[in-house]
C-alpha cells in the first residue's frame, strides 16, 4: 500500500528552518574608538521536537504526518539542525550621532529530516546534509539622538540584508522512496533574497555605579522572495539588556530576548516551508576587558518559553563567544 502512495503524484510538507541567536549587541565590548572590528562564534543545536506550546514526542509527530498519506502527501519531519557560525563584523562611527555596522557569517551546518512513508520511524527514510559556506551580509545604519533627561537616548536603525551567501549546495535535491526530498532555501547558507531591516533602541541610565544603561530594543526584518522564488517569513527580535561591572575589567551581562518568525512561503505548492514560531530567552553573559581597546565576551541563551504553529525542532540553548577591538578616536 505504501508503494502505491509513493507512486502517486505527491508532495512533501515540512517545517524546516534554522534558528539564530537573538541578542542585543549594544554595551558589549569597548566603544571609545572610531572604528571597531570583531569576530564571534555562535553554536545553535536544534534537537528538541516542539508542537504548539510544549515539547513533543517523535512518534506522535510522525503519526500525525502519516495521516496525510491517504491524500498523496508525504509529510516531512525535521529531526536535527546544528549551525556553527563565525561572524565577522565591523563598526564605523561617522559622527556623534551616526554609526554604520556590517557583518558577514561563515556557516557550518548539519541538517536531518525524514520523509514520512509510514506510521513509524525508519532511519532509511532520513536524509542528511552537511555543508558550509558564506552567509548573507548585513549592513545597518544607527542614528542616535538624545532625549530630555541626562543620558537618555533613542537610536533608529535601518539597513539591508544582501544576497551574498551560498544559495546552492551539492545534492540538495534527492529522491527518497520515489518522493522528492529537498534542502529548502531557508536552511542553505544564503537565502538569495534582499531583505529590509528597521528597528529602534531606547537607552536609560541607571542610578548605580558601574552599571550599564538599561536598553530596550526592537528590530524587524521584512523578507522578500529569493532562491527558487522561496520567501522566508518576516522576523522580529525584541529585548531588554543591562549589566554591572563589579571590577573595572569585568562586566556581568543579562538580557531577556524575544524572537518571532513568520511562516515561509514556498515557490511551489509541494515544496516544504518553515512554519511560524516564537521564543523567549534568558541570556546571561560576561564581558572581559583584556586591554584598553580589546575585549572578549560570552553569552548563554536558555529558551524559557516557545510556541510553534506546527510541529518543529527547536534549540533549548544557544551560546556564543566573541571578541571586539577598537581603533582610532
Amino acid at each position: 500500500m505504501l508503494l502505491v502512495f509513493a507512486m502517486l503524484p505527491a508532495s512533501a510538507h515540512a517545517t524546516c528552518g534554522a534558528e539564530g541567536c537573538p541578542f542585543i549587541r549594544e554595551g558589549i565590548g569597548p566603544r571609545a574608538g572610531r572604528f571597531s572590528l570583531g569576530m564571534r562564534y555562535q553554536d545553535v543545536t536544534q534537537d528538541a521536537l516542539w508542537n504548539g506550546n510544549t515539547e513533543a514526542d517523535r512518534a506522535d509527530i510522525i503519526t500525525e504526518a502519516a495521516g496525510q498519506l491517504a491524500t498523496g502527501e508525504h509529510g516531512e519531519v525535521e529531526l536535527y539542525t546544528r549551525t556553527r557560525s563565525w561572524v565577522a563584523e565591523g563598526r564605523a562611527r561617522v559622527n556623534d550621532n551616526l554609526e554604520l555596522t556590517a557583518s558577514v557569517p561563515y556557516l557550518q551546518r548539519e541538517h536531518r529530516h525524514m520523509i514520512v512513508h509510514g506510521f513509524f520511524f525508519n532511519p532509511n527514510w532520513v536524509d542528511e546534509w552537511k555543508f558550509d559556506g558564506l552567509g548573507d551580509a548585513t549592513v545597518l545604519g544607527h542614528f542616535r539622538g538624545l532625549l530630555p533627561g541626562e543620558g537618555h537616548s533613542i537610536t533608529v536603525q535601518a539597513g539591508v540584508k544582501l544576497p551574498t551567501g551560498r544559495r546552492h549546495v551539492p545534492d540538495e535535491e534527492r529522491i527518497n522512496l520515489f518522493i522528492p526530498s529537498t534542502l529548502e532555501p531557508s536552511i542553505r547558507p544564503g537565502s538569495g533574497s534582499t531583505d529590509w531591516i528597521a528597528g529602534v533602541q531606547y537607552a536609560r541610565p541607571l542610578p548605580f555605579p558601574r552599571t550599564l544603561p538599561l536598553t530596550a530594543s526592537m528590530l524587524g526584518r521584512m523578507n522578500t522572495r529569493g532562491t527558487d522564488d522561496f520567501q522566508i517569513g518576516d522576523e522580529l527580535q525584541a529585548g531588554l539588556s543591562g549589566g554591572h561591572a563589579p571590577v573595572e575589567w569585568l562586566t556581568l551581562l543579562m538580557q531577556v530576548n524575544f524572537s518571532a518568525h513568520g511562516s515561509d512561503k514556498s515557490g511551489e505548492a509541494g515544496e516544504a516551508a518553515h512554519s511560524g514560531m516564537q521564543a523567549l530567552y534568558l541570556t546571561p553573559g560576561v564581558s572581559v576587558r583584556i586591554a584598553p581597546a580589546l575585549s572578549m565576551y560570552g553569552l548563554f541563551q536558555a529558551r524559557v518559553w516557545g510556541h510553534t504553529d506546527d510541529a518543529n525542532v527547536v534549540g533549548k540553548r544557544h551560546f556564543l563567544v566573541g571578541t571586539s577591538y577598537t581603533l582610532g578616536r
